[in-house]
């Protein structure tokens, strides 16, 4: 007996000694009140997470020139199709971000990594086989049977690789002043890697003269898995640090009584996710309608040369990115990401309504960049009043714009340190996929819309393409779902900030309160 109680407390000594070893090991990220942090450099390679997923939905945003031209569907059903299968990602949502709550976290495996791996290999897997493996296959039922199957799974993963960037923001650092960098590292990354495959996707189209090329999809596809999978490794590796239980658990005995009806706890009763899923469902939702059919007719058809939009975006893009730094930065470490959300709303609403304004009256043709020709055909040989214009109120709105979309991810690091602090649990995969769910399930019908509108001046069969005459109506179609939709969605981030109530002061005590818990459950 007391050779097996000295063994026993031998034991304890030994797990003792591990535990002080593990809370010493973290002590460089600690500050008072509950406050944790980590190197800069850490959120900047995280942020790879981000890219990879951008990199992924790009692929799905030219997916309709695809499914029309090799697998066979008409345009409303291709559209409707991209509708189907964003309703799909967000049934799938709940399911991987219950499971992921669910897993036990390791020192060397923590649930960021888990949907790292998971995430990356389903996304890579099946982005070959949909867009490498169908237009070999024979005509006929096949094709769609295989597509529609493996982009299935393909949704699963880059479900997996979404969860991977909430759940890392949220045990990455809770510190105020660092929360807004998540953003500006993030959404910098993002849009310029948006801007260059832009380029990419317009210099592919030009190189095999249709949208519609196998071989286009077949080179892009490989651009972006490479990217990606980058983008995914640093990323795993930046985190692991802080993809411990020690940052994402408020009871360090591990002990996890999370059920499926949480879902329902959540979203009745965190009013801050509610006002969040209004302001950025909204918003996806214009940004589902700018499909690469959208930027296709707005460019090559309204303006009389596709590959402009390329050099434009990235143009617009580095200096709108700017106004979004400085506009996070100054606005959401001083005065709060409720407060940059509101100001870059507005933004939105008044530079859109220009914008609109602009196409309307003045000449598209005559838009004008270096190593370009215009719609005329003509060299450049000076910058024009149309594209003076437009270029300031696209740089300035776009960077109000930049600051309403890159403002949620720490927003929603907020909104799950609060439904910790209110109900003792930490669960970043629910609360994030919660918000996914209904964000993707109100946003899914924007394609849809794009289809319809598009069948309604008579394109039914198929997207307008290159060679497609100008017309007034396809003007306008590109002006509602580009420009129209995204002011609408601005609109409804004014309101629903209104009743968003996690402002700096409300976090510091979300803060400290979350730090009690892990002192009395330690």
């Amino acid at each position: 007996m007391e050779a097996a109680m000295r063994k026993e407390s031998k034991i304890g000594m030994k797990e003792g000694t591990v535990e002080t070893m593990s809370q010493d090991k973290y002590k460089k990220y600690i500050k008072e009140n509950g406050i944790h942090n980590v190197p800069v450099w850490r959120i900047v390679g995280f942020s790879g997470a981000n890219m990879a997923v951008n990199l992924y939905m790009g692929l799905t945003m030219i997916m309709s020139f695809y499914l029309n031209g090799y697998v066979g569907m008409a345009v409303i059903l291709a559209s409707s199709f991209s509708t189907i299968t964003r309703l799909w990602d967000g049934v799938t949502d709940p399911i991987v971000g219950f499971f992921v709550d669910r897993f036990k976290e390791k020192e060397n495996f923590g649930k960021t990594r888990l949907c790292l791996v998971m995430g990356g290999l389903l996304l890579f897997i099946n982005s070959f086989l949909m867009f490498n493996v169908t237009d070999r296959l024979p005509e006929g039922a096949l094709r769609p049977v295989f597509f529609i199957f493996f982009t299935a799974i393909y949704y699963i993963g880059y479900t997996f690789l979404n969860i991977s960037n909430h759940v890392g923001n949220v045990c990455l650092t809770n510190d105020p002043a660092q929360r807004p960098i998540l953003s500006i590292v993030g959404t910098v990354l993002v849009r310029v890697m948006r801007a260059v495959m832009q380029m990419v996707v317009a210099g592919l189209a030009v190189k095999y003269g249709s949208m519609k090329s196998a071989e286009l999809f077949h080179e892009y596809w490989l651009i972006v898995a490479v990217i990606a999978t980058i983008g995914i490794v640093i990323a795993y590796i930046s985190i692991a640090p802080k993809d411990v239980p020690a940052f994402s658990e408020t009871n360090s005995s591990g002990k996890k009584n999370i059920r499926f009806s949480d879902y329902l706890d959540v979203l009745k009763n965190n009013k801050p996710l509610q006002m969040l899923i209004v302001a950025r469902a909204t918003d996806q939702f214009s940004n589902t309608c700018k499909t690469s059919a959208i930027l296709l007719v707005l460019y090559g058809i309204v303006v009389g040369n596709y590959e402009l939009s390329g050099g434009w975006t990235l143009y617009t893009t580095i200096v709108g990115l700017l106004m979004m730094a400085l506009g996070i930065g100054a606005i959401g470490a001083k005065l709060g990401l409720k407060k940059a959300m509101q100001i870059g709303s507005w933004g939105v609403i008044f530079f859109d309504t220009i914008a609109i304004l602009i196409w309307m009256v003045m000449d598209p043709k005559t838009l004008s960049l270096p190593g370009f020709v215009n719609g005329y055909g003509e060299a450049f040989s000076g910058f024009t009043a149309f594209t003076v214009v437009l270029f300031l109120v696209t740089v300035i709105g776009g960077g109000f714009q930049m600051i309403t979309s890159s403002i949620i991810p720490p927003m929603i690091a907020d909104v799950n340190d609060y439904e910790a602090s209110r109900t003792g649990k930490y669960i970043p995969g629910m609360v994030g996929t919660v918000f996914s769910f209904m964000d993707k399930l109100i946003s899914s019908f924007g394609p849809t819309f794009v289809g319809i509108g598009f069948a309604l001046i008579g394109f039914k069969e198929a997207f307008p393409d290159l060679n497609t005459p100008y017309s007034r109506s396809l003007l306008l179609i590109a002006i509602v779902f580009y420009y129209g939709l995204e002011l609408l969605g601005a609109v409804f981030n004014v309101i629903a900030m209104k009743y968003y109530d996690l402002t700096p002061e409300k976090m510091k005590a979300v803060e400290a309160r979350i730090d009690e818990m892990r002192k009395e459950n330690a």
